[in-house]
């Protein structure tokens, strides 16, 4: 009985201290990191850990640093493509840039010929001492006196002779090209589209003859007050 007891006494002692050396050799904390998701040991708590503890530890370390410098290569990588895009853009955009800036001083250069056109007289009142030539010839006019005869042919309600005009008469100063023109007497289609508001060119009279042929049987007669078409090019 005694010698049973002696034996079961050495054996638990035996359980004990293999116990206590198995709890030293493999020291721990008790926490466990993920490296992965930027979880590290401080210098105490990696002191504490066993061997292997510590050899796993090293090796997911090595791992991470792996990857993250393998990332850090994807990224430079992406860059050095994205400013190859970027480099490859702005040689495309460049020539659309200074097309764009060409543009823009044309629209500037047009409205300001648009905002001067504006600003150009619609109406003439006559003062003593102008005649129809002196009139075309102001530069606010048309600024060239052989064109008289355009505001002669938009005036004949007032004026009856061209070489007598009135002062206080307030004369119409045409500044569009016209569409229609109203045949006047000995006026032929020659002689209209040699008009400069007309086409500047008599021999370009078969243009009036047809865009009118439904009104015009014979081009070589044309009845006065007849309104004939004038045909532009778009």
């Amino acid at each position: 009985m005694n010698r049973t007891l002696a034996r079961r006494s050495v054996f638990l002692v035996v359980l004990g201290v293999a116990a206590w050396a198995a709890a030293g050799c493999s020291r721990t904390t008790g926490r466990h990191v993920d490296v992965t998701a930027g979880e590290y040991y401080s210098q105490d708590e990696f002191a504490e850990l066993s061997n292997h503890e510590k050899e796993a530890y090293c090796t997911a370390l090595d791992n991470e640093l792996k990857r993250l410098q393998g990332d850090e290569e994807n990224r430079h990588n992406d860059l050095r493509a994205t400013r190859k895009q970027i480099e490859t853009l702005r040689n495309e955009i460049a020539p659309i840039e200074r097309n764009l800036l060409s543009i823009d001083s044309d629209i500037r250069a047009l409205s300001s010929q648009i905002t001067e056109y504006e600003a150009l007289p619609k109406k003439w009142s006559i003062s003593s001492g102008e005649c129809l030539w002196i009139i075309a010839g102001k530069q606010q006019v048309y600024d060239d006196p052989i064109k008289w005869p355009r505001i002669y042919r938009a005036n004949t309600d007032k004026i009856q002779d061209p070489e007598w005009i009135y002062p206080d008469t307030v004369l119409v100063i045409p500044r569009d090209w016209p569409d229609a023109h109203r045949v006047s007497l000995d006026e032929s289609l020659s002689l209209i589209a040699g008009y400069w508001e007309v086409y500047g060119d008599p021999t370009e009279w078969p243009r009036l003859y047809e865009a009118n042929r439904a009104a015009i049987s014979n081009p070589n007669l044309i009845v006065p007050q007849q309104v004939i078409k004038i045909p532009r090019q778009e």
